[in-house]
């Protein structure tokens, strides 16, 4: 049972780890590393066909995963929704991983400092990376 919390803690903090890192990949990379993480699924649920992202769903944990692309098809903008209850050691995860300024943490990844803000809604909260 401990080995498989382990695995299961390391999986989801390998995909946490991956949001900043993804900040401009392509679409097909960005989709590539994500077949890695089979908790997420892809959802295109109610997705306009004018809509320049992909959507992953974890249905256990109830959470979403968007990626926005640009024109010339790479992310610029990461967007993750959870659950409200779950804010508190989320903020507390990122005071331990990042720098906070005010509302916001930045981290250097691939040469470039990215920017992680939270939104703070009355039943969810999201986490939004980028430059």
């Amino acid at each position: 049972m401990i080995t498989f919390i382990i695995i299961l803690t390391t999986c989801l903090l390998n995909v946490q780890i991956a949001f900043e890192q993804m900040l401009g990949k392509t679409k097909k990379e960005i989709q590539a590393m994500m077949n890695n993480h089979s908790e997420y699924s892809m959802n295109n649920f109610g997705i306009s066909t004018n809509d320049n992202t992909l959507r992953y769903y974890n249905a256990k944990k109830d959470n979403t995963l968007i990626f926005y692309f640009d024109k010339a098809q790479k992310c610029k903008h990461i967007k993750f929704m959870d659950d409200i209850d779950n804010l508190t050691s989320k903020s507390q995860e990122l005071n331990q991983k990042y720098n906070k300024t005010g509302k916001k943490w930045t981290c250097k990844t691939n040469n470039a400092n990215v920017i992680i803000e939270i939104e703070q809604e009355e039943y969810n909260y999201s986490l939004n990376y980028h430059y």
